[in-house]
């Protein structure tokens, strides 16, 4: 009998919930009209009724718990309960917290409710349609709720969908990544003949909640060939469906059978056939059918959804609609509010707004049916009539994508028997050996018919067999044991393996035999112990009678009965049965329903505690057939777990007892087994059948407890333990009247060779984990006993070298195994011939010896298959993994059994290894590959694992970059583990970020919501850490708080005028500061990561002042000021706060609306707020409805910033939707006809640009061609487009360089435009052309206010058209272009242009000649004509002019071409920090204040001109130092800010301001993250960003958009490095060795520096390095892990880096300075005495703990250091001392801490008492020594560090000290060595040190000896040639005694 364990009362959690759940409650929904009418109405009556309330039916189902739970958790579960409209999701379990993880309140009852797995397919569209069910993409799972006519579906993820049918639901199941949903069938439909037509499908499939369902088909191989067909057979049910493998169980109504089916996607072929074996009268209505019958089988879609259904919303209003095509009356959908509410089903008791978008959703993936959805209207309601009575459209049906192919039917009953019925519950099983069933009950007949199947050899198909037949009322499979509980039909619950039955099962709160029901006694609380037994005090007083109860302790003994007898457990017979069924299986768990109602839960227990006896039954099952495999495997079980437990008896002496038995050993007479046995019987504690009634003990129970033979065997076991004299105490063997014999007919007798095999190989097994070490010695006794029995005596031998004390276990009992039986046994496969041990095999293969193909039972000897794969890769150099693998191993088949040919588990391995030539590389892959992680080598002998962390180790200096994460961590290089962990996961913001505390280096909160409180301190704190440069541009930038107005008041100044006099003092402060968010933008980009709870805080921009010293606020009220004069700094207010955003932020269009101002006024920063999201790309979230609302609104600036951002984001995209948006806006897009739209210029100038945009780089023809026209629009017509002409041509000039970037030599599309004859005519003049196209009718009418005549405004035109024309031609070095281009070189030429556009000139023939352009002051000049270098400047005082040289124009001409050539080289070096140009342009800065500084110069030229030109050098200057924080710029910028008010204000424009305050945001962009980027499609941004022509005043926007001016976000990437040590996660500096591309102009060209630090672009350097000795290695180089560089750059830039030993870091070594010269970074030493160790490698005698610790910060090893080093007088610690501080000091300073421990191991093993000096300590020092002498050592390979993980003299002073130790030993016990030779008799020697002898010089075994010795004794040269090991004087003395013995 069976007993199980842990039985408790149970009541579904969801029961007791959902008494305090709060039920159904309606939702009021206001402002909202449907759109259908009558829906209210038909709920409402729909929900009324007229019959009682009853209680709602409830049912529930359970599953293991997905989610990774701690131990303490394990057996939890997941419960999904159901009570009428209530759904409660809930997980825990009987020994954890229950707790609810959703409910859910539908408006309809709930028919059913499951658990689904989807797939949601990855968004790129397949061509072909998936051959299988399995499909890539992401796993989505979550619960389904199925009412009447719709379906709703839960993510876990915590995403809704909800479907409504066109039909109702009669069942769903869930099938392999999807559903099936079975539709209900109408008995007048089941009256109909069966047609195959699709809207006769009575199961649907879904794979995804977007997607449509679709009809399934079957797939059936007839006599008569291939059938496919739709399912429309409507006595065909569905009764189960599993997952794994995917099948489903149907039953046949009709025949009254079932069959089984494969469900499996449908082939295109099958789908072929089914749609061409329809009819075209489907489609027409079947005579007499009445039309307006809802079951008419040509209604079928729409006829289902009666009144009761629970919704007649339309299916999903996107992709596909499914209807009959008979539906043509088309019903107004409903409103898209009232159908998510209906469809929510909310989550009671709240709705949740994601779900109002259900319904709205599209799908990712419509690739997958693309042209198969029905094209038909929405589902009808039910009492629709069909209007007309044919179809003459032909609607292409939906394609089936799941196909029932058919398996196998049972056989039909006999006649006479009639049908039997529909299964009641089907359920797949196990038996234990691993053989699959599919079971279905049949209530009818109390029968369980089990099928057994399997997989087909190819694994193709699925092979089933006979029915058996097992008599049952209820059964449900135990999934964790492989057991089948069984309620027979007398109401006795039974085991089965299979279809054997192996006992009965006793649930211990459950009545055992006969009787009333008054004995359903109350069941065990929760609080009761795990264990319940038939002795707890939960039985009621009347059932304690005397007779019962000592009737039922007879019946449940713990007295084992005999070990054949296995008949015992029919002896009961019940027959009235007190359980009603059984149900809710999980794990090892199940549920037992009793007649009253009540249920209990109870658990089975497992078969075994012990790993050792877990890993030898499962070899058992392996090695034996399989039946008696299960009857071994059930008798082990039975005897485990019968009632009253183990007693006080080992599990591994039940074991080894039960075992034997089944061999047919008599255990009584066997030593073995005899003086173990304690069984309960014999202790005289447990004789008396009554129980004492006093709890206290007496002295005669102490007697009893000394005198029993438990305690004699417990005592001599202990004395044994603690090395006492034990030889008095053991008892000799009982002698027996009779021999004893074994059983040959017991069950296991011959196979006893086959269970010596499965448990050596688990020994072999065992052997290989430290831990087990206690199973091994358990398990060595049994397979000695077999070995002698079996008289393999070199295994016995094998064993007894392992295990010295077996030499003594002989017993003078005869072996009950004569000669004649061992002729009767059955031997396996395996070979006996020679030991299989792991430690023969390897030793043999490093020596180079054959060695034969290792044997493993798959599945339980996993440690021996990898670690001999490992060796073979090892010692197989030579060939390929999977060729070594198959050499050295072979795998033992199941015995009878029929199995895979290859070793898939291999196999698999195979094919993800990455081929290398490095043998240590191959075999770190290998190990990866095997899932071996450093834990498990810990786990592995030392001697054995050697190798493979000398593998790892010689690995870890510099692996390949190109590996896959997994290797990384292996060799414990986490750093790069960690960088390549980054792509994997989801963007994620670094430690800090929503922190909002000021800057450290601030007092108070002065700072605080400037803005600026976000930067990351860390980078910044490393980069600039040596001055406070970045509080400096942080006030430098400070727009946030009132200007201090530190003025002092004349005697003669009134108080009036001295308020106007700070009034004005304010404004031009406030002039400065409202040009400063530009700037503060730059400074800010990408900081911050907002809270998507919390709306984006912007910084407010103060135009007030505050007065010392009472701090007196000044506002401009008493002076005039412009009007709106902050309406664009607001603006670009609002864009540097939207551009703090980081990139991977997640922004939604709701988070975008939750920013808006409140009262919905727009407002300039909101404004600026849309234009900064269209930079960062995060409006394309933005929906389009939103976007029409806010063009609507009519706002000026927000339609500026709105344009602006969807072309930014969408930028060479060409997308439509967008360039609709745009076209609207410009009416040269527009067709002429058009109705003319007020657009606002400023929009217009936003719009064309925003074309360029969109258009960027694409080269499109019409939009090159109106841009082109745009240039040269003329004024009007009538009083249009008068004002700030420039900026539109300039912004269409833009536009048109944008499209055309680069494409000047290309003539494909664009060369009969003309277009570079255009620009020249429209940078030149001339007379204007006539106008063509659309252009001609719109400016028929002239402009009433300008009158421009037959010529060409080049002041309009000039600008856009220089720079489109220099843009067009970049790169081309076209010498035409350039000549157009140059600077006149005469007065009169001069005359001719205006200077400013010389600037522009310049430009643009520096974009031509790009290749030619050098950072110098000589190209420069070169640029320059000789005229302006002669003449400018040169106008002397008190001389007379010149009459022919107008010296004006002469210098504001030098200068402009300067400030033109500075800003090429600014624009070619942008970013780079090149110090040739930064030098070249200092020069040229330095000359303009210069001539600033000079009044003639400054009369000469204007100040207004200078300090245009002045800028423009100084933001060119900031663009080469772009993120470079560059000192001598910030002081430049600084300076040239402070110039505020009188003489200054008069040339010191808002421009002037607003470039210093982008120099300054340029120096530290990104808050020193980003830089500029130098791509063609980066330099036409910044020439839209930087033109050099900058505001007179804040709402100056003539000849340039402001707007532009934040363009530059464009040309920006992310290119800092900040290295972070990957242990301790702090920042630190790392040396970098930057290797460029060879180039034209330079080769090998070589860098370093040190990180954090800006790299330089991409696409320059081929290679990265992390150089010096205190960080371990990365390299990225361009052709193996350069993404990974490419994803570190766009991920926050974080490296993650190692330190090595020995070193500090960087930041705490004063001494370092880093970016001066190479040799520096070879500093860094923890101390001076760390350097002269690491240096230093010789050994040293003697360490202190302070040496230790200069070279690690592992507290653990510093605690060791601590706690051991510290010495005492004591010599022996001393000793102890001096070797623990070696051992520690080698292992520190090589960086090898993981083998101190191995160190350690090896000392104690070899150096402590007799107890250690084992078998195991003495092989593993031998592996080691054998590994570092063979010619595999890795050590000794090429291009590899010799270093060695252990050292070479310790292992050789380990050696020396055992043979000292050996050697005496010898010379006392030379006799009984001898002796033991001669005869394998062991006497009076030490048998650990006789094992420890034999084993450390390999002596053979004396069977062995005695075949080579002859008769006569053995000679001299023969022992030598017999003991090689031993030294000569060794051998002879052997000689001397062998011949005195004899």
């Amino acid at each position: 009998m069976i007993s199980a364990c842990e039985t408790q009362e149970f009541v579904p959690f969801g029961r007791r919930y959902i008494e305090n759940h709060p039920g159904i409650f309606q939702i009021q929904v206001q402002n909202h009209v449907s759109t259908e009418q009558g829906i209210p109405l038909v709920k409402s009556f729909r929900d009324i009724s007229i019959t009682d309330p009853k209680k709602p039916k409830e049912h529930w189902m359970f599953k293991k718990q997905c989610k990774d739970f701690s131990k303490e958790n394990e057996h939890c579960d997941e419960e999904l309960y159901v009570s009428g409209n209530t759904v409660i999701w809930s997980h825990g379990g009987q020994s954890g917290i229950q707790q609810v993880l959703k409910t859910f309140t539908m408006d309809t009852p709930v028919l059913q409710a499951l658990w689904f797995d989807f797939i949601l397919p990855n968004t790129e569209i397949v061509p072909d349609p998936p051959s299988s069910l399995d499909i890539e993409g992401d796993l989505q799972t979550g619960i389904c709720v199925v009412e009447l006519g719709c379906v709703s579906c839960y993510c876990q993820s915590g995403k809704e969908y909800s479907m409504a049918l066109p039909f109702q639901i009669a069942s769903v199941w869930k099938m392999k990544n999807g559903l099936l949903f079975e539709r209900a069938v109408s008995m007048a439909e089941s009256s109909n003949s069966k047609r195959n037509f699709p809207n006769q499908t009575t199961v649907f499939s879904m794979l995804h909640c977007l997607d449509e369902v679709s009809p399934v088909i079957t797939r059936t191989n007839t006599s008569s060939g291939l059938k496919v067909s739709y399912m429309t057979d409507t006595s065909q049910h569905i009764v189960y469906t599993s997952v794994e493998p995917s099948l489903a169980l149907i039953y046949d109504s009709q025949l009254g059978v079932h069959s089984a089916w494969r469900i499996q996607r449908a082939k295109i072929d099958d789908c072929s056939l089914v749609c061409g074996t329809m009819d075209n009268s489907l489609y027409h209505p079947a005579p007499g059918t009445p039309l307006n019958n809802q079951s008419s089988c040509s209604s079928r879609y729409f006829g289902n959804l009666s009144s009761q259904s629970p919704s007649v919303s339309p299916l999903r209003n996107f992709s596909g609609r499914i209807s009959s095509p008979g539906c043509l009356y088309l019903p107004q959908p409903i409103s898209p509010m009232i159908s998510s509410i209906a469809a929510s089903r909310s989550q009671s008791p709240a709705v949740t707004s994601g779900s109002l978008h259900r319904f709205h959703t599209p799908s990712p993936n419509l690739g997958r049916h693309s042209g198969n959805y029905f094209r038909t209207p929405p589902v009808c309601s039910s009492n629709v009539s069909l209007i007309n009575e044919s179809f003459t459209e032909w609607v292409e049906p939906l394609r089936p994508e799941v196909c029932l192919e058919h398996l196998w039917t049972e056989p039909a009953p006999a006649i006479r028997d009639g049908s039997l019925g529909k299964s009641a519950k089907v359920f797949q099983m196990r038996d234990l050996c691993g053989q699959q069933y599919l079971c279905y009950l049949i209530t009818y007949r109390q029968q369980l018919r089990c099928v057994k199947f399997e997989e087909s050899n190819d694994l193709s198909q699925l092979i089933f067999g006979s029915v058996s037949i097992i008599p049952a009322k209820d059964a449900l499979p135990i999934e964790s044991l492989n057991l089948l509980v069984v309620l027979d039909p007398n109401g006795v619950l039974f085991i089965y393996s299979g279809v054997t039955k192996l006992n009965r099962l006793h649930v211990s709160t459950l009545p055992l035999g006969s009787g009333s029901l008054s004995m359903l006694k109350p069941v065990t609380p929760m609080s009761s112990p795990q264990r319940g037994g038939i002795f707890t005090s939960s039985r009621p007083p009347s059932a304690m009678d005397q007779a019962g109860f000592d009737e039922e302790i007879t019946r449940l003994s713990p007295v084992q009965t005999d070990l054949e007898d296995s008949s015992h457990f029919d002896e009961f017979q019940a027959h009235s049965s007190y359980i009603q069924g059984l149900r809710d299986n999980v794990g090892k768990r199940f549920t037992i329903e009793l007649i009253n109602g009540s249920m209990v839960r109870a658990v089975m227990p497992k078969a075994s505690l012990s790993p050792g006896i877990e890993k030898s039954l499962q070899s058992l099952r392996h090695m034996l057939p399989k039946d008696i495999a299960i009857s071994v495997l059930g008798k082990w079980y039975t005897t485990r777990n019968a009632p009253g437990g183990l007693g006080n008896q080992s599990e591994w002496t039940l074991f080894t007892k039960t075992l034997f038995g089944l061999m047919g050993y008599d255990t009584s007479r066997l030593a073995l087994t005899s003086q173990e046995d304690l069984d309960i019987s014999a202790s005289p504690a447990i004789v008396a059948k009554k129980p004492k009634q006093s709890d206290q003990g007496s002295e005669v129970d102490w007697e009893a407890l000394i005198g029993s033979d438990h305690h004699k065997f417990i005592k001599s076991s202990i004395e044994c333990c603690f090395g006492l004299d034990c030889s008095s105490t053991s008892v000799p063997a009982s002698k027996h009247s009779f021999p004893s014999s074994i059983n040959t007919s017991s069950l296991l007798f011959v196979h006893i060779p086959a269970v010596f095999a499965a448990l050596h190989l688990t020994f072999e097994e065992l052997l290989l984990s430290t831990t087990l070490v206690e199973e091994v010695e358990n398990l060595v006794p049994s397979l000695y006993q077999l070995a002698v029995d079996l008289r393999k005596t070199n295994y016995a031998d094998y064993y007894c070298r392992k295990f010295p004390s077996l030499y003594n276990s002989c017993s003078d009992e005869p072996s009950q195994i004569t000669e004649e039986h061992l002729i009767k046994l059955q031997y396996p496969g395996m070979v006996f011939d020679q030991v299989v041990s792991v430690d023969h095999w390897v030793n043999a293969a490093l020596k180079e010896q054959e060695c034969f193909p290792f044997p493993y039972i798959p599945g339980v000897c996993n440690l021996t298959k990898s670690i001999i794969s490992l060796y073979a890769v090892l010692v197989k150099q030579n060939m390929t993994t999977e060729q070594a693998v198959d050499r050295c191993l072979r795998r033992l088949a199941p015995a009878g059994h029929r199995g895979p040919i290859t070793d898939l588990s291999l196999s698999r391995s195979f094919s993800v290894t990455v081929p290398t030539t490095s043998v240590q590389e191959r075999m770190v892959l290998f190990m990866t590959d095997l899932g071996m992680t450093l834990e498990e080598l810990e786990c592995l002998p030392v001697g054995l694992s050697l190798p493979f962390r000398e593998a790892i180790f010689h690995c870890r200096y510099n692996p390949p970059s190109d590996w896959p994460e997994e290797p990384y961590v292996l060799i414990g290089r986490q750093d790069l583990a960690k960088l390549l962990s980054m792509g994997k996961k989801k963007n994620v913001c670094p430690p800090g970020i929503y922190t909002s505390k000021p800057y450290t280096g601030t007092e108070g909160t002065q700072y605080e919501e400037d803005g600026m409180e976000h930067l990351d301190q860390e980078l910044l704190r490393l980069r600039f850490s040596e001055d406070l440069r970045v509080s400096e541009a942080r006030r430098l930038l400070q727009s946030s708080r009132p200007a201090r107005i530190a003025l002092t008041q004349r005697p003669e100044v009134s108080d009036h005028d001295f308020i106007e006099e700070q009034e004005r003092h304010l404004y031009n402060i406030c002039i400065r500061t409202m040009a400063l968010p530009v700037g503060r933008g730059m400074f800010t980009l990408c900081t911050y990561h907002p809270l998507p709870t919390e709306p984006l805080p912007i910084p407010k921009l103060c135009l007030q002042g505050r007065a010392p010293p009472r701090n007196a606020t000044v506002d401009l009220t008493h002076i005039d000021t412009p009007a709106n004069m902050s309406s664009w700094p607001q603006f670009h207010n609002g864009v540097a706060a939207g551009l703090r955003m980081a990139d991977f932020s997640h922004i939604d269009s709701t988070w975008i609306l939750y920013n808006k101002p409140k009262g919905n006024e727009l407002t300039n920063e909101y404004a600026g707020f849309l234009m900064a999201l269209g930079l960062n790309e995060h409006l394309i979230h933005l929906h389009s409805l939103n976007v029409h609302d806010y063009l609507s609104k009519g706002s000026e600036m927000t339609t500026v910033g709105l344009l602006l951002g969807l072309a930014a984001a969408k930028r060479g995209t060409m997308d439509f939707a967008t360039t609709r948006i745009l076209s609207i806006h410009v009416a040269a897009f527009l067709p002429p006809t058009s109705t003319e739209l007020n657009v606002p210029h400023n929009v217009q100038v936003a719009a064309i640009l925003g074309v360029g945009l969109v258009y960027q780089g694409t080269a499109h023809r019409h939009t090159s061609e109106v841009l082109l026209s745009e240039i040269g629009r003329p004024p009007g017509p009538e009083l249009d487009n008068c004002t700030d002409r420039e900026s539109y041509s300039l912004a269409a000039g833009l536009a048109l360089g944008l499209v055309m970037f680069g494409k000047g030599n290309e003539v494909i599309g664009t060369s009969d435009l003309g277009m570079a004859d255009t620009l020249c005519h429209f940078m030149t003049g001339g007379h204007k052309r006539p106008l063509i196209g659309s252009n001609k009718e719109r400016y028929k009418a002239p402009s009433y206010q300008i009158k421009e005549g037959d010529n060409i405004n080049v002041d309009v035109t000039s600008p856009g058209a220089t720079l489109a024309l220099g843009m067009l031609y970049f790169r081309t070095n076209n010498s035409a272009v350039i000549d157009w281009l140059r600077v006149p070189d005469t007065q009169f030429m001069l005359d001719q242009v205006r200077p400013d556009f010389l600037m522009l000139r310049t430009i643009s023939r520096g974009l031509v000649s790009w290749d030619f352009v050098v950072p110098s002051f000589e190209w420069i000049k070169s640029m320059i004509p000789q005229i302006l270098q002669e003449k400018a400047f040169e106008r002397k005082q008190g001389e007379e002019d010149d009459v022919m040289i107008d010296y004006e124009t002469m210098s504001q001409s030098y200068c402009n071409v300067v400030a033109g050539g500075c800003l090429v080289i600014g624009l070619k070096f942008a970013g780079t920090a090149n110090q040739m140009a930064f030098g070249t342009l200092m020069k040229s800065i330095k000359l303009a204040l210069t001539i600033m500084s000079s009044q003639s110069h400054v009369e000469q030229t204007g100040r207004g001109v200078l300090e245009n030109c002045m800028v423009t050098i100084l933001l060119s200057l900031a663009m080469v130092m772009a993120g470079s924080g560059n000192l001598e710029v910030l002081r430049l910028c600084r300076m040239l800010r402070a110039r505020i008010g009188p003489p200054h204000n008069i040339f010191v424009t808002y421009g002037s301001h607003m470039a210093i305050s982008m120099s300054v945001g340029l120096l530290f962009l990104g808050g020193g993250r980003y830089s500029l980027s130098t791509t063609p499609e980066a330099i036409g941004i910044m020439l839209c960003a930087f033109f050099p022509k900058f505001p007179f005043h804040s709402n100056d926007n003539r000849y340039h958009l402001q707007a532009f001016r934040h363009l530059y976000v464009l040309a920006t990437e992310a290119r800092v490095v900040l290295p972070r040590d990957v242990d301790s996660g702090e920042p630190c500096y790392v040396p970098l060795e930057i290797r460029f591309k060879d180039t034209a102009d330079y080769c090998g060209e070589v860098f370093r520096t040190s990180a954090p630090t800006l790299l330089p672009e991409l696409d320059k350097i081929e290679e990265v390095k992390i150089l010096g000795p205190r960080y371990w290695p990365i390299t990225f180089h361009i052709d193996k892990n350069w993404s990974t560089l490419n994803l570190l750059l766009k991920k926050n830039g974080i490296l993650f880096v190692k330190q090595r030993a020995g070193y500090l870091s960087y930041v705490l070594d004063p001494k370092i300075c880093l970016p001066k010269l190479p040799k520096t970074y070879m500093k860094g030493y923890r101390s001076v005495l760390a350097k002269s160790l690491t240096s230093d490698h010789s050994s040293h005698t003697s360490v202190k703990p302070d040496v230790i610790k200069a070279f690690t910060t592992d507290p653990v090893i510093s605690s060791m250091a601590d706690y051991f080093l510290m010495g005492k007088d004591d010599c022996q610690r001393n000793r102890t001392l001096q070797k623990l501080s070696s051992i520690l000091y080698s292992c520190v300073t090589q960086e090898k801490p993981e083998v101190i421990s191995t160190h350690l191991r090896l000392d104690q093993v070899l150096n402590q008492s007799n107890f250690s000096l084992t078998h195991l300590g003495i092989r593993q020092l031998k592996n080691i020594l054998a590994y570092y002498n063979s010619p595999f050592n890795l050590g000794k390979l090429e291009n590899v560090s010799s270093t060695q993980l252990l050292q070479m003299e310790f292992l050789l002073a380990l050696k020396s000290q055992l043979e000292d130790r050996l050697d005496r030993w010898q010379a006392a016990n030379m006799e009984g060595i001898v002796k033991y030779l001669q005869t394998n008799v062991v006497e009076s020697c030490d048998l650990v040190l006789l094992s420890a002898y034999v084993t450390w010089y390999n002596i053979p075994t004396p069977e062995e000896i005695s075949k080579i010795i002859v008769e006569g004794g053995p000679t001299l040269p023969v022992l030598c040639s017999t003991l090689p090991h031993l030294p000569v004087n060794t051998v002879m003395q052997i000689l001397a005694a062998w011949q005195a013995a004899v």
